[in-house]
């Protein structure tokens, strides 16, 4: 195998040549679903009683809150639900001024409308009599209630969390906020308002009874009222009578800094060396126990050395202990206040990046919404600029023989980097083969069919004997210098954490979130003897195990790897014609061929109260060939572009592939292959691999041939909750973007590296190598 000693590259799209503006098109066809005649009439009809009953509420409401709009509930039927059909919706609950009074979304299909007034209700009405100027917007809607909050049953002195309404309006926000208070006060109950992020409105009540929640459940503007969760760690070990050699900082050298939010790290003589003496702690040293937070640094610090394995190529890092969590023998701790732990560590300690979290909830995350405390995580993450690698959770199913539960609710994060475990090794009674999913490590999909976990590394593994759970932990380093074996995704993650810091520190570049992400995504490969087909990998494994440190930012002669970190604005795209494919790489049949892979991570728009829809952008992307670069005449209504390829072929898309090699699970590509149909899912991480030789010959004759040029496509979408907010605030919508792609000659023939370092200048592109802190002496021949 050929050394991999050359710099991964940096390039920048040509300004202007590359950029384009989104064009117009699309007919008005009639959907099968829109309704006519008498089952119209009798659909209309259905909803005059909910808006009476609506009119009805405003008409009985207390006058010192009438400000406080009232709100109703509405069933979309899922073949409307698209972006294309949100605007007839909106007609009906408009009333007669242009505003979007679709406020938010429950799920995937439900969505909660406010109204303003009476006279606005009477508007509604008015406009649902009218049903046939808007046909569709009737048939779109299946049902119309008046919003009613979900209230749980509670038993005596439990802590609540209660979420008012989003009313997208910081004036009437703020006077129910007060209201609300004040409500709270006449009633003699104290409430405190906590932060999660700012879309959400949230308070708690600590010790809360049925009575307590009878006498709030009437405030207009209540959302719901839910169990406060509470967070735990996890810490069975086995003592190990394994040894290990203290290693120590180099003086003169510097080494990146790892924050652990955890339970605090010890003193001992393995750690040491590397804790920063400055530290974060939300309690006294009595109310602290450091065994948890110890075992994570140590895997952060020693992980390979502790396993014998090049996992993760960390060559030493300081660590930052933020202790974020209680012993919880003696003091249990609620998700608002480990929020606000989590928030201040990070606000005050955000010139270091890389965050590690190996905390959780026994909660399965819901298949329609996401977590507030995954939203909570998002909003921290954006604010500071940071990432946090968080644990997918951990659950017993296993002793059970039940299934794996999904992802925890403390997992859903989409900006974290979310981690589950696969086994190290595999003992008598283990479940899990080698480098299969752990017994314990929850799986995805996340909210939304997100892809959750993103990473996989080890983290132990685990069986029964006679009924009796049987641990087969990792290596670990205890709170006392002891060495144990532990089992759970909290001792995966911290691999992974170990691997963006080293990842960080190496590449002397501006820090970029989502460049260090979709390095390690771009990187990773699912183990060898995995049968489980792509869809299913990618639910128990998220896009697989990463790889160290320097195999991801060197290349070898035969491939490279291209970085494009860019920002697209809506209303535009980025088209690269005359991508820089290796001209070299074609069969004797006169066919493109070798393996391409890319990956794309965004930093997406979010919007807390929108369901399903939280994710509320998307990026597109195409990859493939056209035949020549043609004019178009911008006269002509919906064309904005004066060039444009021609007869593009898309080489990402599943469909173009042969059926064996979608089933194959065995050969050595199958550890690499990701073909998925992403379709239009919002998916903030995309990533393909594919290599052009499995390609149906028809396919081949039309996409591949010699004579044709490469191209690559982005364009951003955004849905229409935020595309309309956008428009009322003045807002630009954006995206920051990393795009990676790796070309590779999968015969090594070729000097991949330098045909593509000349393509790159002969056509134009500014590039670069990355920016390494170590220079490494590079002979590239005859490169411009």
């Amino acid at each position: 195998m050929a050394k991999k000693n050359l710099p991964i590259k940096l390039f920048q799209k040509r300004q202007k040549i590359d950029d384009r503006r989104v064009e117009g098109g699309g007919g008005d066809n009639v959907p099968k679903w829109e309704l006519s005649g008498h089952l119209l009439a009798e659909r209309a009809e259905s909803f005059i009683a909910p808006i009476n009953e609506l009119i009805d509420v405003f008409q009985k409401r207390n006058d010192s809150r009438e400000f406080i709009p009232a709100t109703l509930k509405i069933d979309i039927d899922d073949n409307a639900i698209a972006k294309s059909h949100r605007k007839d919706i909106q007609k009906i609950f408009n009333g007669k001024v242009t505003k979007n009074n679709i406020i938010g979304f429950l799920d995937s299909n439900s969505a909660i409308v406010k109204v303003d007034s009476i006279e606005e209700g009477l508007q509604i009405k008015n406009n649902i009599a009218n049903y046939l100027k808007n046909p569709r917007g009737i048939s779109a809607i299946e049902s119309i209630e008046v919003f009613k909050p979900f209230i749980v049953d509670i038993e005596e002195n439990q802590a609540v969390k209660i979420s008012l309404i989003d009313f997208l309006n910081y004036e009437i926000n703020n006077a129910v906020k007060i209201a609300f208070i004040k409500y709270c006060t006449e009633f003699n109950i104290e409430v405190k308002e906590v932060n999660y992020s700012s879309g959400l409105i949230i308070f708690k009540i600590k010790n809360a009874s049925k009575g307590v929640l009878d006498s709030i459940s009437g405030f207009e503007a209540l959302e719901s009222i839910t169990f406060m969760p509470k967070y735990q760690v996890e810490t069975d070990s086995i003592e190990s009578e394994d040894t290990l050699d203290i290693k120590w900082p180099t003086d003169g050298i510097e080494y990146p800094i790892v924050g652990v939010l955890d339970s605090g790290v010890s003193r001992n003589p393995y750690l040491e060396p590397w804790l920063l003496e400055d530290k974060f702690s939300s309690y006294p040293d009595e109310l602290i126990d450091p065994m948890h937070g110890s075992c994570v640094s140590s895997i952060i610090l020693y992980g390979d050395q502790l396993q014998g394995k090049n996992w993760t190529g960390n060559t030493g890092c300081k660590i930052f202990d933020a202790t974020v969590f209680p012993d919880q023998k003696q003091e249990s701790i609620d998700e608002d206040e480990l929020v606000e732990n989590i928030r201040e560590a990070i606000k005050n300690n955000n010139h270091i990046k890389i965050w590690n979290l190996s905390l959780g909830t026994a909660s399965e995350s819901s298949i329609n919404d996401f977590s507030d405390f995954g939203k909570a995580l998002d909003d921290i993450q954006l604010a500071n600029d940071v990432i946090i690698c968080k644990s997918t959770g951990n659950c017993r199913n296993f002793e059970k023989g039940h299934p794996k539960s999904r992802v925890a609710r403390s997992g859903d994060s989409v900006r974290c980097l979310v981690v589950g475990s696969v086994a190290h090794s595999k003992n008598t009674h283990d479940i899990a083969d080698i480098n299969h999913p752990s017994p314990f490590t929850r799986i995805g999909p996340g909210p939304a069919n997100s892809i959750k976990p993103d990473l996989v590394s080890f983290g132990g593994n685990a069986g029964l004997d006679g009924g009796r759970t049987i641990q087969n932990g990792v290596n670990a380093i205890s709170h006392d210098g002891s060495a144990v074996k532990i089992m759970g995704t909290s001792f995966a993650t911290p691999r992974v954490t170990s691997l963006l810091s080293e990842l960080n520190f190496k590449i002397n570049e501006t820090f970029n979130p989502t460049l260090l992400k979709a390095l390690a995504i771009h990187s990773a490969k699912y183990p060898t003897g995995i049968s489980l087909p792509i869809s299913e990998r990618v639910n128990q494994m998220g896009f697989g195990i990463p790889d160290s440190a320097d195999e991801i930012i060197y290349n070898d002669p035969h491939e490279i790897t291209l970085i494009l970190q860019e920002n697209i604005t809506r209303g535009e795209f980025i088209e690269i014609l005359e991508f820089p494919f290796p001209e070299s790489l074609i069969d004797d049949d006169g066919f493109f061929y070798g393996e391409i892979k890319i990956t794309l991570v965004g930093q997406p728009v979010l919007r807390e109260k929108q369901g399903a829809e939280y994710c509320q952008s998307n990026l597109e992307l195409k990859f493939g060939t056209y035949e020549n670069i043609k004019n178009r005449d911008t006269t002509k209504a919906n064309i904005l572009n004066e060039i444009g390829p021609d007869d593009t072929q898309n080489v990402l898309l599943d469909s173009n592939y042969k059926s064996l090699h979608l089933k194959d699970t065995e050969s050595e590509y199958a550890r690499e292959r990701v073909l998925l149909n992403y379709g239009k899912k919002y998916q903030p991480v995309k990533k393909y691999s594919v290599n052009l030789s499995e390609m149906k010959d028809s396919r081949q004759r039309d996409s591949l041939a010699n004579n044709r040029k490469w191209y690559a496509k982005i364009k951003g979408t955004y849905r229409d909750f935020a595309e309309t907010l956008a428009i009322q605030d003045g807002e630009e919508l954006n995206q920051d973007f990393t795009l990676i792609v790796t070309i590779r000659d999968t015969k090594a023939q070729k000097q991949v590296y330098n045909e593509v370092s000349r393509l790159l200048a002969a056509r134009n592109f500014m590039h670069s190598n990355i920016k390494l802190r170590e220079e490494v002496n590079v002979q590239i021949e005859d490169e411009i």
